[in-house]
């Protein structure tokens, strides 16, 4: 199940942060993005959040992230598709996103939602790695 997200997400949407990503949002920038005009959507099962997508109204998706043992079922395609209806109702045009290039698993699901690389950002990551640009403009 798809909802919007609220403040009373943020451990789940914490405990997605701590299981996907090596450097994870901390509570305090969570609970800032969405203060700060971030949309987030949550995905559930059994009333846990499994995954979560965040929008800012400048077009730009934060995080998508689903924990590793509910990857490959679909949810991912669900939150993009779902930020891209609320894009859609808040009259943002243009979306986009940073991805690391060895997150192959991700550049996939951002082409199949309609997603094309734009740009590169050498060195982009606090490891080093660099980051490709994605953008979708058919909202």
């Amino acid at each position: 199940m798809l909802r919007m997200a609220t403040l009373n997400d943020i451990n789940g949407i914490k405990a997605v942060e701590n299981r996907c990503f090596s450097t994870p949002w901390s509570e305090n920038m969570i609970i800032s993005s969405i203060e700060n005009g971030c949309i987030m959507v949550v995905a559930e099962i059994d009333n846990k959040v499994v995954g979560y997508a965040g929008l800012y109204p400048s077009g730009d998706i934060t995080n998508v992230a689903v924990i590793p043992n509910e990857q490959g079922k679909g949810y991912g395609t669900e939150l993009v598709k779902e930020l891209i209806k609320v894009a859609k109702i808040n009259d943002i045009e243009k979306l986009f996103l940073e991805v690391r290039v060895s997150n192959i698993k991700a550049i996939k699901l951002y082409e199949k939602c309609g997603f094309e690389k734009i740009s590169v950002r050498k060195k982009y990551y606090k490891d080093g790695e660099d980051a490709l640009i994605y953008a979708f403009g058919g909202v």
